[in-house]
Formats: C-alpha cells, sequence, structure tokens
C-alpha cells in the first residue's frame, strides 16, 4: 500500500499499480466553504466516468483530523485523512492484484493512532469470497493486512486500547452459514477464530462485535431454525472460549424474522443490541416490524426490552450509549417504504424518555443512518433527507439530552448526496460522509459542519 501526502486538494489524478496488494489513488475536487470554518470535498479516484465512489466510514483521531473509509470504484479499499480545515493530509488505496474486488466496509481506530480498515475480498473462482483487514500508521502507511481463507463476508469490526482487532461476519461449512469471528494481535497475526452454526446447528450470522475492558468479546447477529432467523448473541474471552450463547425463543407463526441492527457496549459492558423486530398476529398477516432494543448482562440474561412502533415498519440503523447508561437508537419508520427520520431514547432501566419522528417535510425516503453522542449527553443523527425538489442530501438533526431539537440540517445540490455515517471532533464539528449521485460518476462526499450551541 502507498500514501501520498498532500497539503492541499488535489484537481486530478489516477490510480495507478503500486505492486503487490497496493494501489494509489489521489483526486479531490472541492467546492468553497458552506459555512464559516465548515467545508465541503468530494473525492473521485481514477478516471472511469462510469466508476462508483462513496464513503462508507469516518472516525476523528487525536489529531482532529476526518478519516474517512471509502469504498473506490466499488472494488479498492480507499482511507482518506482530512485535516480539520479541509485539505487532504494524505490518502491511502489497497487491493490485492489477485481479487476481483476488495470491499471496504468498516473503519476503526486505535488508542496510537494506527487506522484499521475492514472488509471483504472477493474472487471469482472462490464465490464466498472472505474477510480482508487492513492496518495502516497515522501517516497513512501500511503496517500490515491479514485476510481469511475462502468462505463469507466481513460485517463488524472493533479494536482494542491494545490493539488487538476482532472483526465478524459469515461463513460456511458448506452446507450452513457460519456466525464467523476472528480476532488479530497487534501485529496482524491470529489470535482465535470461531466459527459458529448457533444454538439449534442449523445455521448463524454474525453481523456486529465490541470487546470490554477485559477483551472478551460480544458477537450480537442471528441464527435460524430452517424457516425464520432469531437474535443470537455470541460471548469469548480473551483467548476465544465461548463463554456463553443467547437466544430469543418466539413463536415462528407470530414472530417470522427479528435482525440484528447494532451493537454497543455500556460503561460497565453489559451489552445492547438494537434489532429489528417484526411479528405478525396470524401466519398469512402482514408482518410489523418494530424498533426495539435488549440490554443483556454479562452472563447473557436480557434485562429490558423496549419498542418503538411508531408506524408499521419501523426499522433501527444505529446505537449509542452514554455514560449514564441511556440508549440513544436511530433508523426509519414508514411501510412500504420509509418517509420519516425515527430516534428514540431510553434510559438506564429502559424505559423511553423521548421519540421522534421527522418526516422532513418533503415527501422521500428519508433513512437516517447513524448517531453520535458528544460530551454534554447531545445526540446527532445522520442520514438520506429528501427536499421538495425530491432530490437525496445529507439530512442531520441534534438533539439535547431531553430531546429537544438543537438544529436540523440539510446539505445538498442538484446532485444527490446519500449519508453513511458521522462522527464528532472535540470542537463539536459535525463530519458526514457518503456518496455524491453526480450521474454517471459516483464519488466520495465528506461534508464539515459547524453549528452554533
Amino acid at each position: 500500500l502507498a500514501s501520498e501526502p498532500t497539503t492541499a486538494p488535489l484537481d486530478a489524478g489516477n490510480v495507478a499499480d503500486a505492486g503487490s496488494g497496493a494501489v494509489t489513488a489521489t483526486v479531490e475536487a472541492s467546492s468553497a466553504p458552506v459555512a464559516q470554518a465548515g467545508w465541503w470535498r468530494t473525492y473521485a479516484a481514477g478516471t472511469d466516468a462510469s466508476a462508483r465512489d462513496s464513503a462508507v466510514d469516518v472516525a476523528v483521531d487525536a489529531r482532529g483530523r476526518a478519516i474517512v473509509l471509502a469504498s473506490l470504484a466499488q472494488n479498492t479499499f480507499g482511507v482518506l485523512a482530512y485535516n480539520p480545515d479541509g485539505t487532504l493530509a494524505w490518502s491511502s488505496t489497497y487491493r490485492d492484484p489477485t481479487d476481483d474486488a476488495d470491499v471496504a466496509t468498516k473503519l476503526a481506530l486505535g488508542a496510537d493512532g494506527n487506522v484499521y480498515a475492514a472488509g471483504s475480498w472477493q474472487r471469482s473462482d472462490t464465490p464466498l469470497g472472505g474477510f480482508l483487514v487492513v492496518s495502516l500508521d497515522s501517516t497513512g502507511a501500511l503496517r500490515w493486512s491479514a485476510r481469511s481463507d475462502g468462505g463469507g463476508s466481513l460485517s463488524g469490526l472493533t479494536v482494542n486500547c491494545a490493539g488487538h482487532v476482532v472483526v465478524t461476519g459469515n461463513g460456511s461449512d458448506g452446507t450452513h452459514t457460519l456466525a464467523r469471528t476472528i480476532a488479530y494481535d497487534a501485529g496482524g497475526n491470529v489470535l482465535w477464530q470461531a466459527s459458529e452454526l448457533g444454538p439449534l446447528g442449523l445455521g448463524a450470522d454474525g453481523r456486529y462485535v465490541a470487546l470490554d475492558a477485559n477483551a472478551n468479546a460480544y458477537v450480537a447477529g442471528e441464527s435460524t431454525d430452517g424457516n425464520q432467523n432469531q437474535i443470537t448473541l455470541f460471548a469469548y474471552d480473551a483467548l476465544g472460549n465461548r463463554l456463553w450463547t443467547t437466544r430469543s425463543n418466539y413463536d415462528p407463526v407470530h414472530i417470522p424474522q427479528t435482525t440484528a441492527q447494532a451493537l454497543a457496549l455500556d460503561a460497565v459492558g453489559a451489552p445492547h443490541v438494537a434489532i429489528a423486530e417484526a411479528y405478525r398476529t396470524s401466519q398469512d398477516a402482514e408482518p410489523t416490524v418494530e424498533l426495539a432494543v435488549r440490554k443483556y448482562d454479562v452472563s447473557g440474561a436480557v434485562v429490558w426490552a423496549a419498542t418503538v412502533d411508531d408506524e408499521s415498519r419501523n426499522i433501527a440503523t444505529a446505537m449509542a450509549i452514554d455514560p449514564q447508561g441511556r440508549v440513544t437508537v436511530t433508523g426509519f419508520a414508514g411501510s412500504p417504504n420509509p418517509d420519516s427520520y425515527l430516534t428514540a431514547q431510553f434510559d438506564s432501566a429502559g424505559q423511553l424518555r423521548w421519540t421522534e419522528r421527522y418526516p422532513w417535510d418533503a415527501p422521500g425516503q428519508h433513512e437516517a443512518r447513524a448517531v453520535a453522542l458528544d460530551k454534554a449527553g447531545n445526540a446527532y443523527v445522520t442520514g438520506t433527507a429528501y427536499g421538495a425538489d425530491g432530490v437525496a442530501a445529507f439530512g442531520s438533526i441534534a438533539y439535547d439530552p431531553n430531546g429537544v431539537v438543537l438544529f436540523r440540517e440539510v446539505d445538498g445540490d442538484s446532485d444527490g448526496r446519500i449519508g453513511a455515517a458521522l462522527a464528532l471532533d472535540r470542537s463539536g464539528a459535525l463530519y458526514v460522509v457518503g456518496s455524491v449521485l453526480s450521474s454517471p460518476r459516483g464519488v466520495v462526499g465528506v461534508l464539515r459542519s459547524i453549528q452554533p450551541r
């Protein structure tokens, strides 16, 4: 992997072969800042007029730089580091030349400033693909890369203060889908791995992973009874020994499908899972889907469960927990298509504190996709909102700890913008990333927004 530092946005560039497992890309097109101390940047890799580049995740490092993970042309990892003033500090890309595609999924930052990008490798001779993890230092230079053998795709990533990385996703034993989890040490060597068929032995899938202070790993996903999926939570110790597995047990006639939508640990390490919880009153009835949160203790017992059923279809997409144990979950509502953001907060006992469904005063498939909390307990959500002109834009809302709206913001122009992720820096600036649909080309979009407090 190669990186190319720069002190100013670049106007043009190419994707060029840089040796085994590596390519480089340096293209940056920018517009004038959208507000004082705010800015908007786009990034495109190469010169293919039909390529689709999109940002999939973002985090802010200790230097205040926005680290953006991008899927470039749908087949290459891209990592971009933006300084607070909007200049591109560095950009790095990774693709193994033996792969048909390396698809970026998740980003994490280590306490030492190292960057971890994870996703899946894909090859036509190995249809199921496999896991791919790439570690960069704080300048964008490659530290190590690790890939699993064939079978499955990666969904979740986390890293602890020791630089240990745990990823999860799905695999296969040739008959069933497996919930597959792999842990790496700080040098990219495999510490342990587990492949689970689930409590019923009929297949399972890992979607999200989190590590507690003792390096115990929690994996949230689903397992099947052969017809429907139910939420399943796996717990492993620091050596990869399975501590326990818990699975919801609902009447399959009334609960056709539940899916894990997010996982987070509270201050004492108790896992919480956000859920799209579907049920029907009879086998032939249309299902109702609730936005749900379930809290577990560290032994896997359910402490409480809470739901929001504002509409007949309510889907959670992201969740965050503050130091007081208050759980903020966001997503969307509407049936059959989403028509509103839906955000709710529960207290540490699972009681609903506040909720808001917001349709952005215009028709469209509005979908909140990410949530972040600041030190004051304010909640920020972002995703895709549609304006009166029917064009998609980044839509962000901030709430104080009591659910009072601090601001709503729609950022867009004639090109459609699809919001994917957000992060906050120490100053309270909001970074929103996603894709810009400037037909026929798709490019990465990065917004830094400053709002009055």
